[in-house]
């Protein structure tokens, strides 16, 4: 866990400074890779801050239509944040507002590809192909198939060709095709 209190202030103004800083919702692995990217956080500390500045009101964790956590600052976090900021140590804040500078772009437009087969609430088996797009879902698809072998094949099929096959998806669902 953190070595003192001090540590564990250090730890929760991180994170709502770098989600001020991001400026939108996050998944949890995005931001935990994030996070434990410069090796200056152990992952426990981290969780443990994630979840105190969740339940203190100034993070908020909600879910995504895909069932991941999203992680973005609420207005309170934000003026605690700027705040407190100035509590940051160097050692602790230069080395994430560099990878802020290197990796904002990169995580905020991120699109994650993703399906996967599941038995629906009719006891149907079912796939659901999906693009997340900056923490939420733009393109979210269902689809009943008859068997495991199928559903697995449309799921290989969604996330390696996922942005060839919806143009083809709109238009014959705009019935142009």
């Amino acid at each position: 866990m953190y070595e003192n209190k001090d540590q564990l202030i250090q730890n929760e103004i991180l994170i709502l400074y770098i989600l001020d800083k991001l400026g939108i919702g996050v998944s949890e692995l995005m931001l935990t890779e994030f996070v434990l990217k410069p090796g200056l956080i152990n992952y426990f500390s981290y969780r443990e801050s994630l979840e105190s500045v969740v339940k203190n009101g100034y993070a908020v964790k909600s879910r995504g239509n895909d069932g991941q956590d999203i992680y973005s600052v609420t207005d309170l976090g934000k003026v605690t944040c700027r705040t407190m900021e100035q509590n940051l140590s160097p050692s602790l804040k230069i080395p994430y507002d560099d990878l802020l500078l290197r990796e904002k772009d990169k995580l905020t437009t991120k699109m994650t590809v993703d399906a996967y087969t599941f038995i629906d609430a009719n006891k149907n088996l079912s796939v659901r192909c999906f693009i997340r797009e900056r923490g939420n879902v733009v393109v979210d698809l269902r689809l009943p198939v008859p068997d495991r072998e199928t559903g697995n094949q449309i799921c290989a099929m969604w996330k390696k060709n996922a942005y060839a096959l919806l143009p083809k998806i709109i238009l014959a669902a705009s019935g142009e095709i």
